[in-house]
């Protein structure tokens, strides 16, 4: 309550679906400590368009965000799944990962944002020494989205079943901005795709085109997956054109 308190009298970051989103960058964190051009795009799509990212995740019970930086991304997707009824979100699990120097930060923003995140606790990439925060622990219902805050590299999978991000688990929704802008990030980036995604899973991530490669777009087919590019006019206006792109992918059916 007193968080709560306390959070209405500091400016939101911004409003998505009519929920106040708190977050403050910390560029000493690293080059995930902040808010890229394609995260403030993925951020705009999911508030400018919040009932069609209801319907399009109304059957999806997890949720696994690569490469978060800071958690903003992930606080945004919650509070556009926000709703009454048939929209009510219906996201089980949200895993929020990130190498281990940023995860602090992640906590930091998702503490900031108790009204949307109930439900938080932070478990190491072993699963190790967990450590549980409740955020609400006074509100907390069994509704609420349990969010799990871990390290993962990509490519990189753990065989402890009790890891969030073990070898074999497997992700309804896959998210995540400005992944692919090095060529040396691919082959990893594209490895968890591979080892996180089920049939139907379906994954959105943003980039900005003149730092991915097409190169990146030929070794995602190659692995098995197919790609489209969202519409422009989905886009905010700022971001519409040839420099950023929202990319949903999803495995190719088995013939």
């Amino acid at each position: 309550m007193q968080q709560e308190m306390a959070q209405s009298e500091v400016e939101p970051f911004s409003m998505i679906n009519k929920q106040p989103v708190y977050f403050s960058e910390d560029w000493n964190t690293g080059i995930g400590g902040g808010l890229w051009s394609t995260g403030t795009a993925m951020a705009r799509y999911f508030s400018r368009h919040s009932s069609s990212v209801q319907k399009c995740l109304q059957d999806k019970e997890t949720a696994l965000e690569l490469g978060s930086g800071n958690g903003y991304l992930s606080v945004c997707l919650l509070a556009a799944l926000m709703g009454e009824g048939e929209e009510k979100n219906k996201i089980r699990e949200l895993v929020v990962t990130d190498v281990e120097d940023h995860l602090p930060l992640i906590e930091k923003t998702l503490k900031s944002n108790s009204a949307l995140v109930r439900r938080f606790s932070t478990v190491d990439s072993a699963s190790k020494d967990s450590e549980h925060f409740s955020v609400s622990a006074s509100e907390e219902n069994s509704d609420d989205t349990k969010v799990i805050v871990t390290e993962h590299k990509w490519g990189e999978f753990h065989g402890e079943k009790s890891s969030p991000v073990s070898k074999g688990k497997k992700f309804d929704f896959i998210f995540g901005s400005d992944l692919a802008y090095r060529d040396h990030l691919h082959r990893p980036l594209i490895k968890s795709l591979q080892e996180f995604s089920h049939d139907d899973t379906v994954a959105l991530i943003g980039v900005t085109m003149n730092d991915t490669k097409p190169k990146f777009f030929t070794a995602l087919n190659d692995a098995g997956f197919r790609y489209e590019r969202l519409a422009d006019h989905l886009m905010d206006a700022e971001f519409r054109g040839n420099t950023f792109g929202l990319i949903a992918i999803q495995r190719r059916k088995r013939q």
